[in-house]
């Protein structure tokens, strides 16, 4: 048995797809707890209906909005079974997502999650790109913690909001922790793999909406996202490496540099996309941090250069388009 968690808001049209694909799934034996972060659109008309079609639906909207992390830790101590699928609305689901999940987390003991392969979709539910970073089988836990995360200089996850977790191990962790809003999620995989192996499925199993898969970034939340990922980051590096004091100063110092990289593209997209002031406040909020003075310096001196050519850059990627349209219909008449 299952317990497929679907965590939505204000999603209604695509989520109708996302429960269709869940209810078509070869697995059967599962229960199907729907999470509704209080939508304010028809998603619990949704719902409803579907719920009335098939037995194992349960439906809970919030009566007010409580984010993400408390939305899916909801879902999970609604549970009835150790093994909890965790998906997102807007998704869509290959019909042996569930069946291959099942299998690899309950044939390997010390899998903590299963997670696997995704693709991006354009508006006609066309595949247009697909992420492959494993293998099919299980991925050790030092290789997936200290060699992937730890060396993604933007520091993004390999493994994206959805897997199949034990739920003895969300239980005993905790379950999500809001201290990193979103992004709960990617320090919940980190956390495991601490103590537990994870397995990848190669196949793509799940896609979704090009611009679904990365979050939008706009003024100060680029730093709120910098800063969130950082002090992550910085956690679960001590923790990993508490045990060899030489290999952490090593540690620290790699991502010191990283963070330095990161923090420069950072800025770099507050200066091609917001208002002055953004920028001002982006510093303002980081100013405190010594490590973070090289990259503030080095960007903010170079200012009055690379505010003209980035502003340059979006001009001439906003009206390419418009010239290729103008300059084919010009063809096309003559």
């Amino acid at each position: 048995m299952v317990s497929i968690i679907l965590v939505t808001y204000n999603r209604a049209a695509r989520l109708k797809l996302s429960i269709e694909d869940i209810l078509n799934q070869t697995f059967r034996d599962f229960e199907l707890i729907i999470c509704d972060d209080c939508s304010t659109d028809s998603t619990e008309a949704v719902c409803r209906e579907f719920q009335k079609r098939d037995p194992r639906i349960r439906y809970f909207r919030h009566k007010q909005n409580i984010k993400m992390p408390a939305n899916c830790n909801f879902g999970i101590e609604k549970a009835k079974f150790e093994y909890v699928a965790i998906l997102h609305d807007g998704d869509r689901f290959k019909p042996d997502l569930i069946e291959q999940w099942h299998r690899a987390i309950s044939t390997n003991e010390n899998v903590g999650f299963v997670f696997n392969s995704i693709a991006e979709t354009d508006d006609r539910n066309r595949i247009v790109n697909s992420y492959h970073e494993f293998d099919e089988g299980v991925v050790d836990r030092h290789l997936l913690l200290k060699r992937k995360f730890f060396r993604r200089w933007r520091f993004d996850s390999p493994v994206y909001g959805e897997a199949m977790v034990r739920k003895s191990l969300l239980l005993e962790r905790g379950l999500l922790h809001d201290d990193f809003g979103f992004y709960a999620d990617v320090d919940l995989w980190m956390d495991l793999l601490h103590n537990h192996d994870a397995y990848y499925c190669a196949d793509t199993l799940i896609s979704g909406p090009t611009k679904d898969i990365q979050p939008r970034l706009f003024e100060d939340n680029v730093i709120d996202y910098f800063l969130m990922m950082f002090n992550m980051q910085l956690k679960h590096r001590k923790r990993a490496f508490r045990e060899n004091r030489l290999r952490l100063y090593f540690e620290l110092v790699i991502f010191a540099l990283q963070s330095s990289l990161k923090l420069f593209y950072c800025l770099l997209l507050i200066i091609k996309n917001e208002p002055v002031r953004s920028f001002f406040n982006s510093v303002a909020m980081i100013k405190h941090k010594l490590v973070f003075l090289i990259p503030l310096a080095v960007t903010t001196i170079l200012y009055p250069i690379l505010f003209p050519l980035l502003r340059t850059y979006n001009l001439v990627k906003r009206i390419s388009p418009q010239l290729r349209f103008a300059k084919n219909e010009t063809r096309d008449k003559s």
